[in-house]
């Protein structure tokens, strides 16, 4: 079964061992927010202690680590976490990269009602498109006459969780980061991820990146894979094959003119290249006989977009 893109867990105090992360910290696999509904509930991210209560709101990041310390017995929340392929395409939107920056810093808020209230109105529209999407797992249903309501679904999915991560942004837009600098290594992956939103589409080479900052390739990869979890060439592929299916599936474009507005050699190299990823042709995913291939776990359950963690005082 292929991983769900958007993950909406409601969470109780009353579990036990909320996320398995009271008896010990965990390591987050996705990124995402939680809401608290009600009761409080102390807990720390990568080793800096929050305090939630009653319309509070938390933006976590994959690769961070999570302990809750404490909770009250009536604790409610939401939690929602996504994926790199419901994310990525979103980022590329989002002009004011400094906003993702101070989340990092500040990822702790209290929120208004209506914020509150706003955002609640769009997690419980993705909820419901999320029961529709699953009734492609439903070996019952009849795909052949339900593929048109999966399909829009899909795409009602993607905005929907557009929508909710432009609410999420709002509600920092009067956040004061932190005046404490970013170390060099966190630095170098800022400006990596800003640089790789404006070139991947035309530069595909990481020694085209590292030369940006005065880097060896060797240890331009060495800090990106430090800091991220990920090599730079495992973002650069995903950047381009998460474009290639957006483009596959929703223009008119022809293989053709997709593989030459990527910058790839030829079209011979670009479905190769697209083939080896995904094992099935461009033609064929474009056809859509890609059910039941599964997606690869290596770049679809942690997220590594510009919202990506790393480690204490840098965001990329």
């Amino acid at each position: 079964m292929i991983e769900e893109k958007v993950t909406i867990f409601e969470l109780k105090g009353g579990e036990v061992n909320i996320l398995n992360a009271e008896s010990e910290s965990v390591k987050l696999t996705k990124t995402g927010i939680f809401i608290c509904k009600e009761g409080e509930v102390d807990l720390t991210i990568d080793s800096v202690e929050y305090h939630l209560r009653r319309n509070s709101i938390i933006v976590y990041f994959s690769y961070s680590d999570l302990h809750i310390l404490r909770h009250t017995p009536n604790l409610r929340g939401t939690l929602v976490g996504a994926n790199l392929e419901i994310i990525q395409p979103m980022l590329y939107n989002v002009t004011n990269f400094n906003a993702l920056f101070i989340i990092k810093q500040v990822p702790h808020q209290s929120i208004s009602d209506a914020q509150y209230k706003a955002l609640y109105q769009y997690i419980y529209l993705l909820q419901e498109v999320i029961k529709k999407e699953k009734l492609e797992e439903d070996e019952e249903v009849d795909i052949k006459h339900t593929r048109p309501m999966i399909e829009i679904a899909h795409k009602q999915a993607e905005l929907l969780s557009y929508a909710l991560m432009l609410e999420v942004l709002q509600c920092y837009t009067n956040v004061v980061p932190h005046n404490e600098p970013f170390s060099r290594k966190d630095e170098v992956l800022q400006k990596f991820v800003s640089m790789l939103y404006r070139k991947y589409r035309t530069e595909h080479d990481v020694a085209y990146y590292a030369d940006q900052q005065f880097l060896t390739v060797r240890y331009f990869s060495t800090i990106i894979r430090e800091r991220s979890g990920k090599s730079p060439i495992k973002w650069i592929t995903t950047a381009l094959l998460v474009e290639a299916r957006d483009l596959l599936k929703n223009t008119n474009m022809s293989i053709k003119e997709i593989s030459d507005f990527l910058c790839f050699p030829n079209q011979s190299y670009f479905g190769k290249w697209f083939k080896n990823l995904t094992s099935i042709s461009p033609l064929d995913f474009r056809k859509g006989k890609s059910e039941g291939i599964s997606t690869d776990t290596s770049f679809a359950d942690v997220i590594k977009r510009g919202i990506n963690y790393v480690k204490n005082n840098g965001i990329s």
